[in-house]
């Protein structure tokens, strides 16, 4: 399940004190000593800026084991001798150490009750103290915020990756990033309340650009991912770039904290996994009503673990939270997300699903504001072994495997089905086809079988008309022959009367012929004889006129 986006739309809540701000300043500072190599400041505009936030103490003298401490920490930095800068940055932070090492030796009571014996020793040679089981223990009662830097440098093995990832930073910072604007875009949204943070274009707005934008450029396998940006917050507030930049990778590849950040966020997932686990075993009553109220740990679970708590806890809580991480590794946030849970079950057990889930982001650590060391010891009261972390951790690769293969398995059936479903699309084209066809085939035929019937009627008719006229045809003969015989006889009779008179007839008309001939001749005799008549007249009327 992806986790929930991180909200940034509250700001960090920061109980630092006046005291502590400037600690927090003097720790940024601190732990560059302890670099072989030399911290370059990056403009001298910030030098002149730490200048006003750091005022030299007065000096005075200090106990052998403490001037031996900055005695080693000079010598560290003797390469620095000949730069300008570097020599006043260098002096800028011998004085914070003093101020720091002199009022812990003074008569001044301190609340925070540091062993400074223990933490000089642990400076001037961390592999043998780290070597002692005290180590864990002082880191529970809380790192001086002064030599904090430094410690979590020593804890995280930085060092010994520094010189190569220091010269790679800076190459890093020329490189080009694709996710400028994605990294420049938050940079607003990271620590919105907190001074050295909140100034746009500011040196810690520049720290956590340069940071995090490096890191993109590094591994561009995480590139960059929301939340990176919380992460650097708190090591620029105690470090230098450079040196954060080193703790950076030694958290991500040493610590586990890569795994929260990769495409597939594997260890974002395991530390879900561990966490719903723990909570189920351990918080029972817990488990059980964030499952009734609808809420999967990933809604707000995935925040505190992708930003180390840092998105929205304080800062002072953040801090020693972090302290924990480098001395004991990543699991400890899961002692802390159980201590939070646990001091806050009552409440918790009486919100709803809105209510409940908006307290789980941004109330559960008012309980703590202002103890943040009552915070560690819940957490470290949480006594869950190495060992089941181990066992959940290869449950959860066992359960990745087995879900990697039944989603290859699904995604083989996925595509045996979707091959079978395009070969049932094609056969039910071909079926549809060929039941078109056969209900055409269907049609023809039915129309044949009509036209069939319609003819075998026709047929029978015609054979009934045949039948009828074949035995009209069998009386014919009979009654032709009597019909002619009865109308035969009276025209034989008219006949031979139509014959004898047709004989008169024609003597008839023979004589008339004849007469018509002599009667022409007559009339023909009789015009000649008019016209000699004429003739005779003419001439006699002639004559007489003569």
């Amino acid at each position: 399940m992806k986790p929930a986006p991180i909200d940034t739309t509250a700001p960090a809540t920061t109980t630092t004190t006046s005291s502590a701000r400037s600690s927090t300043t003097t720790q940024r500072f601190v732990s560059g000593l302890w670099s072989p190599f030399k911290s370059t400041p990056t403009t001298k505009k910030v030098t002149q800026e730490k200048q006003q936030q750091i005022q030299p103490p007065n000096q005075c003298d200090l106990p052998g084991f403490q001037e031996a401490l900055l005695a080693q920490m000079e010598q560290l930095n003797s390469d620095n001798g000949n730069d300008p800068k570097a020599q006043q940055l260098l002096n800028l932070k011998r004085q914070t150490i003093r101020q720091s090492l002199v009022l812990a030796s003074s008569n001044i009571p301190n609340k925070d009750d540091y062993d400074w014996d223990f933490w000089s020793a642990a400076i001037c040679d961390f592999d043998q103290v780290h070597k002692n089981k005290d180590l864990s223990r002082q880191v529970q009662k809380g790192v001086p915020p002064s030599l904090r830097g430094m410690v979590w440098q020593l804890l995280s093995k930085s060092k010994q990756v520094e010189l190569l990832a220091s010269q790679q930073y800076c190459a890093l910072l020329r490189m080009s990033s694709p996710y400028d604007k994605m990294i420049q875009r938050d940079l607003a949204r990271t620590f919105p309340g907190h001074d050295y943070f909140k100034e746009q274009d500011g040196v810690g707005q520049e720290g956590l650009y340069n940071v995090v934008r490096a890191y993109s450029v590094y591994d561009t396998e995480v590139g960059y991912c929301q939340g990176l940006a919380f992460i650097v917050g708190p090591l620029l507030l105690n470090m230098p770039d450079e040196e954060a930049f080193c703790v950076l990778i030694g958290l991500m590849s040493n610590y586990g904290l890569r795994g929260h950040f990769t495409p597939n966020m594997e260890g974002l997932h395991l530390r879900i996994y561990q966490f719903e686990f723990l909570v189920a075993e351990h918080l029972p009553h817990i488990s059980r009503h964030l499952q009734r109220r609808g809420i999967d740990s990933t809604m707000f679970a995935s925040q505190w673990f992708m930003t180390l708590f840092a998105y929205k806890f304080p800062l002072d809580l953040v801090f020693r939270m972090y302290d924990m991480i480098f001395a004991q590794g990543l699991e400890v946030i899961l002692k802390f997300a159980l201590a939070l849970l646990k001091r806050n079950e009552t409440h918790l057990l009486q919100l709803d699903f809105e209510h409940l889930l908006d307290f789980l982001k941004n109330g559960l650590f008012e309980e703590y504001k202002d103890d943040e060391r009552q915070l560690v010891q819940d957490a470290n009261a949480w006594n869950i072994p190495r060992k089941q972390f181990v066992q959940l951790e290869k449950e959860h690769k066992a359960r990745v495997t087995k879900d990697e293969q039944n989603a290859k398995l699904v995604d083989s059936l996925q595509k045996q089905q979707a091959a079978l479903r395009q070969q049932v699309d094609q056969l039910q084209n071909a079926a549809t086809t060929l039941q078109s066809e056969h209900q055409d085939v269907k049609d023809q035929l039915q129309a044949s079988q009509d036209q069939r019937q319609h003819m075998l009627d026709e047929q029978y008719h015609l054979k009934t008309g045949v039948a009828a006229l074949q035995a009209t045809m069998e009386h014919i003969p009979s009654t032709v022959e009597a019909t002619f015989k009865n109308q035969f006889d009276p025209l034989c009779t008219e006949n031979a009367h139509l014959s004898q008179t047709n004989a008169r007839l024609e003597d008839q008309l023979s004589s008339m012929e004849t007469l018509l001939i002599d009667i022409k001749m007559k009339y023909a005799q009789s015009e000649n004889e008019r016209d000699e008549l004429s003739k005779r007249l003419f001439e006699m009327k002639k004559v007489i006129a003569q």
